[in-house]
């Protein structure tokens, strides 16, 4: 035998895995490969159809070209591949997508033009159909539905990453070990074209895209999944990607630990810390945590966002014990006795917002916030819920004003080029 073919699956038997096998039998001859489908924590046909599949390899006298890996429970994309991978017994191993179906060809055909790029480059550790730009690591990777890989590559940087769960990012990061590790990732070919939802070209096969990744049967918030593994790649090897990413996705101030924070987020931490009260302080709306920075270092911190991927990034940040952070939505967040609770340009993001500024007041004994004044509708886009808020609107509160520099003033400075939009300051005190 010369391959080893690794296909994992996860459920959707019939709608994936068959005709990816089907398409295998019929274009490939069959004592030239090895056949190891990796069934990752299947709970539908996929048993009985895997069960039928060895006798239908027994009875053609491939038996020992089958091998088939169970897993009880989902591992996801790289730890379906890693089992079997692990039971490959050829050089060259092809990692193969179960949503994939070899077209009309010469038998072995495909494989040929897999193994090409091996026969004229002595470097070359990654075969693949196409190699694609990822931003998230600043570079192009092969896109993993259908590549080669010479056992030498596992051998020189081990498995797929399994940190990237369901999948998206461990065949970039693979990619980019395998470049490190002295290797070349090349095209089988040089036609290459995507369509909107399939693969098309010269090489023999039809793609019908991250099937599993995009059934809502199978694997629930992709998107949210992608995300994710786009972060914790750009982490690793585009870390300007990354801290651009986190700013622009949710349209916020986003400062990682050693950042030069903004003019004007110091400007209202600094103006924070010389108005709290006590050591137990609710900040909602924290980002990352990076106001913290600003404040004492034995106070009892709470910090609630709304959105959990940001709430992660702060956690990661080491801001000390004394310092916690909850994903949540102020309205379902249950409310403790804080000395201080700070919002700063939060209530305008809230239907209910000024609701929530009285309901906030009677759980602590000063509260501090900060909202755009007089926002026009559309100013700082579609995020905004309430618009033309000022000081009519925060009965009880003393008033101040940030402008665009950054400058803490008495009066709001008057709307300019250089001065698009103040901030109204606003401290509410327990009497």
């Amino acid at each position: 035998m010369k391959y080893s073919i690794v296909i994992p699956t996860y459920n959707n038997c019939e709608k994936y895995l068959k005709p990816c096998v089907e398409s295998i039998f019929r274009w490939t001859d069959m004592s030239d490969v090895e056949l190891i489908i990796s069934a990752n924590g299947c709970v539908d046909n996929s048993f009985w159809y895997l069960q039928s599949l060895r006798n239908q390899f027994d009875a053609t006298g491939f038996g020992k070209h089958l091998k088939i890996v169970w897993s009880d429970m989902p591992l996801g994309y790289a730890g379906a591949n890693n089992v079997a991978i692990r039971e490959a017994t050829c050089d060259k191993i092809i990692l193969l997508n179960n949503d994939t179906v070899l077209l009309e060809q010469d038998k072995n055909r495909w494989l040929n033009l897999l193994d090409r790029p091996f026969k004229f480059n002595e470097k070359c550790g990654i075969s693949c159909i196409i190699k694609g730009p990822s931003e998230p690591a600043g570079r192009d990777f092969a896109v993993f539905f259908c590549v080669m890989v010479h056992r030498k590559v596992f051998e020189s940087i081990g498995l797929l990453n399994t940190e990237y769960g369901v999948g998206g990012g461990e065949d970039t990061e693979f990619c980019i070990e395998a470049e490190k590790a002295g290797f070349e990732v090349c095209e089988c070919l040089d036609d290459k074209l995507w369509t909107f939802e399939q693969y098309v070209g010269g090489f023999p096969i039809y793609h019908k895209g991250e099937g599993t990744m995009h059934d809502p049967n199978l694997v629930q918030g992709w998107d949210n999944i992608f995300l994710r593994n786009s972060l914790k790649l750009a982490k690793k090897y585009n870390f300007d990607w990354y801290r651009w990413r986190l700013s622009n996705y949710w349209e916020r101030a986003v400062f990682l630990k050693g950042d030069v924070v903004y003019p004007r987020e110091v400007t209202r931490y600094q103006w924070a810390n010389k108005n709290l009260v006590g050591k137990k302080i609710l900040e909602i709306g924290c980002s990352n945590g990076y106001g913290t920075q600003f404040f004492p270092q034995d106070i009892e911190y709470t910090g609630v966002d709304y959105d959990p991927i940001i709430v992660d990034v702060a956690k990661e940040q080491g801001w000390g014990d004394n310092y916690k952070f909850f994903n949540a939505d102020i309205n379902q967040f249950e409310l403790d006795q804080y000395d201080t609770i700070v919002a700063f340009e939060v209530i305008e993001h809230i239907d209910n917002g000024l609701e929530v500024v009285e309901r906030l007041k009677k759980h602590c004994k000063r509260l501090l916030i900060t909202v755009p004044m007089n926002e026009p509708v559309g100013f700082w886009g579609p995020h905004h819920k309430l618009h033309g808020l000022n000081e009519s609107h925060f009965p009880g509160f003393e008033f101040n004003y940030i402008n665009e520099a950054g400058e803490i003033k008495e009066t709001a400075d008057p709307i300019t080029e250089t001065n698009t939009l103040n901030l109204l300051i606003a401290k509410w005190s327990n009497a």
